[in-house]
């Protein structure tokens, strides 16, 4: 029987988000409500819910959403429990981080279980971004990605009708983050330069590139490490000179880039 372990903190990136990683089989939350916006995540088993009067399964790959003040529990799903990531979203931190979106946002979902695969793994990429070392515009992208989509296709929130995708701002954000990637910009940092909303900005960015603005500074950052490498520069002077946060972050990325990890690349 696989150990029960549960760990729950805050980030510095959202500090009005808690977030809360378990792996629980026989333990049952009593009754009770979060005065937050709780949404998580299954990765494995499946969890019991009751909710709103009456008993619910959230499989694994599922997402589950539990709206502020509303009364429930939490139970094992499957003899083998459930494992599970959690966020509690302050509803004064989603009102000030969708507060540059045209539309207003209100926190309440519509659906309790959510079969959605790009926003499962969207939401699971945050999760794990907030507990590892990553990189602002990783955390903040996959932020703006996850809300967005939980609320214009799950809530009340529609989607911005006037977020046409503005190419120039998308190639001014390129450049800046090409010339700078180094000092690991930020989503705040991408909005000044360009004068767009962070919606609309990682909006386009995709739209003209194919990729988030997070995922070209990682993609800029593994193919300046690989180019320093192969002139024989070792992997702790690379992973600092590119703007990695440890050794570890370093190598997990260039390993996802190229196949193998820094130590095992030559450039011979």
């Amino acid at each position: 029987m696989a150990l029960e372990t549960s760990k729950l903190w805050t980030n510095n990136t959202f500090p009005g988000v808690e977030l809360l990683s378990a792996r629980y089989t026989k333990f049952e939350f009593t009754k009770h409500w979060h005065d937050e916006l709780a949404i998580g995540v299954i990765e494995s088993g499946a969890e019991g819910l009751f909710y709103r009067g009456q008993n619910l399964l959230v499989p694994q790959r599922h997402i589950v959403a539990i709206n502020p003040a509303e009364v429930h529990t939490g139970f094992s799903g499957t003899p083998e429990g459930w494992r599970y990531r959690m966020f509690y979203f302050d509803l004064n931190e989603l009102a000030q981080q969708f507060a540059s979106r045209a539309l207003p946002v209100d926190p309440i979902v519509d659906r309790t279980v959510i079969d959605d695969a790009e926003l499962f793994e969207t939401l699971l990429q945050l999760h794990v971004s907030l507990e590892h070392p990553s990189f602002e515009l990783t955390k903040e992208t996959l932020f703006v990605l996850a809300l967005e989509k939980l609320f214009s296709q799950y809530g009340s929130a529609r989607e911005e009708q006037s977020s046409r995708h503005d190419t120039n701002s998308s190639y001014l954000a390129r450049e800046f983050i090409l010339d700078h990637y180094e000092a690991n910009p930020s989503l705040a940092d991408l909005e000044q330069i360009t004068n767009c909303s962070k919606f609309q900005l990682i909006k386009s960015f995709k739209a003209t590139f194919g990729i988030t603005p997070h995922q070209y500074l990682l993609l800029v950052k593994v193919h300046r490490a690989k180019q320093l490498l192969s002139q024989g520069l070792s992997c702790v002077d690379v992973s600092l000179t590119c703007g990695f946060y440890d050794q570890s972050h370093f190598s997990r990325n260039f390993k996802k880039a190229f196949g193998v990890s820094p130590s095992n690349y030559s450039g011979a």
